[in-house]
């Protein structure tokens, strides 16, 4: 890739990762972010396709520290499920952001995720059920009941433990 390029690439998702957290999905547009990144909505349309590939390629970004995480470091599904959420938590207007936005998910690669997961659990349905508990929109919701991130993450723990002990 060219050195304009791959900096150009670099400075749009920069400028939606900041755009998007600051006012959410809704609030941002394909031009808002190439004015922010300093080059021409052609440039970001041409790159990215539109404005859910935008917000997949940010959120792939962010979930490669997680992905690597997960990987090399979780061994149970509670350590597993306890760092996805750290993760959602973390970039949860950007989750939330593809989950209005795509099809995909927040950490990446669903069907590696789905796939590890199963093996914890012992069951697609189990993975399934957990992640459906990670949603970006669900904790949201959670967080604006009163809940506190320690209830809900040690909540998410207690979840994994239990499906990962009926395998």
């Amino acid at each position: 890739m060219r050195a304009d390029a791959t900096r150009n690439r670099a400075a749009v998702l920069a400028a939606a990762t900041d755009l998007i957290c600051e006012r959410g999905i809704e609030a941002v547009s394909v031009e808002d972010v190439a004015a922010a990144a300093g080059v021409g909505k052609g440039t970001v349309f041409r790159r990215f396709g539109d404005k859910a590939g935008l917000v997949q390629a940010v959120v792939d970004e962010t979930a490669a520290s997680w992905i690597k995480v997960a990987s090399l470091e979780c061994r149970t599904a509670a350590e597993f499920a306890g760092t996805l959420f750290d993760h959602v938590l973390a970039s949860l207007p950007l989750v939330i952001a593809v989950e209005r936005t795509t099809t995909r998910s927040c950490e990446g690669n669903f069907q590696l995720t789905v796939d590890r997961l199963t093996g914890l659990v012992g069951s697609a349905f189990k993975a399934h059920t957990l992640l459906a508990v990670l949603r970006g929109e669900h904790i949201a919701f959670l967080l604006d009941q009163g809940m506190t991130a320690y209830d809900i993450r040690a909540g998410v723990i207690s979840l994994a433990n239990t499906l990962a002990a009926e395998v």
